[in-house]
């Protein structure tokens, strides 16, 4: 018996002396912070620049004419790609207007470390150009105006598209083991499915996990067939970690679906003269007008430089969560009963989001005070802490971890740094559309 164990050792010691100087030169794995095109590896803190394509050393790379085939290294591993590896920021993508550009795949990597969801990367898709990719397979995608064509198979954490078009073979997203409430908007845009991958995997066109069967059905209903009926649901309960995982079948046959088409509902023309069309805020002034959350300063004026206040700030929270019946009059002294955000007032007092006998609502809303209203308003979840050296906030921590805002630099977050109008409603569309 002891001959056999020692003989067993022999043969470990061995296979991992083989193994180790591999592990060793292997490029890919979790030591590096970085990311990889081709072949090479180019740290995120250095600028840097190829054929078609630049780096600006700040998260931030430009397509402007890649032309990558297809190929494997000794490893074989394809490495016509884009990977992001162990990326601490979210990571932006300019397709260069009126480029065509070819890579092979698009990964983000987190290199066998353990990633909460809160601490998953974004990645923005911006500009008109198009992209040519065999996979893509990313967290939270931002996508905007880009033509994306995905030979295979597109897979994300959670998607939030408002123009541009996304063609591939197959579409998945989510995490069984994640939530994807609030992790999709689809204000704009086309995605056009269309392929034959099978898998068990993806298995389908569309795949996705992660959402509570009222709120799966919902958003499935909005993917149609060659015919513009509504594609079949097939609903999987996860025994493992709850909820639901599901795949689509074509209405007719009953087969797989290869096809699917989605039509994001276009965002509503903005007539106000102060809003260019290019703004970061466009969407977020169309979609506030248009679900009555806020108007105009004027017919023709929406006024987004303007300080907001308190007041204003916690009616537009009130009427981005429905506008709900306070069960009391309010219990602020400096809020007359038929003051525009008296409810407002009194559903914030009622919820545990303002307290004390005074609100100040001329005050002007600071940075920290609308994520504290948002935060408290979403339940005050917690977070990953975020290192900002101004500020030291549950709030804050929650709404950097949500996409809610960032920091005004990779160090501080300017907690009372006034908002504006379209500050505001910025930070509202990003946690309610």
């Amino acid at each position: 018996m002891r001959k056999h164990v020692l003989t067993a050792l022999l043969a470990l010691v061995l296979c991992m002396s083989l193994i180790m100087p591999a592990m060793a030169s292997d490029p890919y794995g979790p030591q590096n912070s970085g990311f990889y095109v081709a072949e090479k590896f180019y740290s995120f803190d250095e600028p840097s620049s190829g054929e078609g394509w630049s780096y600006d050393g700040n998260y931030t790379m430009t397509l402007s004419g890649i032309q990558s085939t297809y190929g494997k290294n000794e490893y074989g591993v394809i490495y016509d790609w884009i990977q992001l590896n162990n990326p601490e920021k979210d990571f932006t993508f300019v397709v260069q207007d009126g480029t065509d550009n070819n890579v092979g795949n698009i990964d983000i990597i987190y290199g066998g470390l353990t990633i909460r969801d809160s601490q998953r990367k974004a990645v923005t898709f911006s500009g008109t150009g198009t992209l040519n990719c065999k996979n893509v397979h990313l967290d939270k995608i931002h996508f905007s105006n880009v033509t994306l064509n995905v030979k295979e198979y597109f897979s994300c954490w959670g998607l939030y598209m408002d123009s541009g078009t996304i063609n591939a073979s197959s579409f998945s997203m989510g995490h069984v083991e994640s939530s994807l409430k609030n992790l999709y908007s689809f204000t704009g845009g086309r995605i056009e499915l269309k392929g034959e991958k099978t898998s068990d995997y993806y298995n389908g066109v569309i795949r996705v996990d992660g959402l509570e069967e009222d709120l799966l059905r919902d958003f499935l209903s909005n993917f149609k067939d060659a015919n513009g009926n509504p594609l079949e649901v097939e609903m999987n309960e996860n025994t493992v970690y709850g909820g639901y995982y599901c795949f689509v079948k074509d209405s007719e046959t009953g087969e797989k679906a290869t096809y699917a088409i989605f039509e994001g509902a276009q965002v509503p023309d903005i007539t106000f003269t102060d809003v260019p069309a290019e703004e970061y805020y466009a969407a977020p002034v169309a979609w506030a007008v248009e679900k009555g959350i806020t108007a105009g300063t004027s017919d023709t004026t929406f006024s987004p430089d303007e300080t907001c206040t308190r007041a204003q700030i916690i009616t537009f929270l009130w009427r981005a969560a429905g506008s709900p019946e306070p069960q009391s009059a309010g219990v602020f002294s400096d809020v007359a009963q038929d003051a525009y955000y008296a409810k407002a007032t009194a559903w914030a007092a009622e919820n545990g989001m303002a307290d004390g006998s005074t609100f100040a609502p001329e005050d002007p809303c600071t940075r920290q005070m609308a994520v504290e209203f948002m935060w408290k308003h979403a339940g005050s979840p917690d977070a990953a802490a975020a290192s900002f050296t101004d500020v030291s906030s549950d709030a804050v921590d929650w709404a950097l971890a949500n996409g809610v805002t960032s920091g005004t630099s990779d160090t501080t977050f300017s907690p009372n740094d006034t908002c504006t109008r379209a500050q505001i409603v910025t930070f509202l569309y990003r946690a309610f559309a």
